[in-house]
């Protein structure tokens, strides 16, 4: 079984279309989104969006892909990093 990566929060909603169907043409049958989205997800501090990710997690499993919906860790919203830039990473 193979599975990939798909940012959909980087796609036009059309695209959703097209692509979900031909990843499980081409043997696909996982996709892992979610882990960069964290800007999408919460634009600023408490304000929430969500409707796209259903769409677009609605869409991938009407293709019959499996969903791997990550946290978003690695990149925390704008919002977040103004307010405690203490929190990114830095090498020694």
């Amino acid at each position: 079984m193979l599975g990939v990566c798909y940012y959909p929060e980087h796609w036009p909603e059309a695209w959703w279309v097209e692509n979900a169907p031909r990843m499980r043409e081409l043997g696909i049958a996982y996709v892992r989104i979610g882990e960069f989205a964290s800007s999408r997800y919460e634009p600023s501090r408490g304000q929430f969006h969500w409707d796209w990710l259903d769409k677009s997690m609605d869409t991938l499993g009407e293709a019959g892909l499996k969903i791997l919906l990550r946290t978003p860790t690695a990149a925390p919203p704008k919002w977040l990093m103004d307010e405690h830039p203490e929190i990114a990473p830095i090498d020694e």
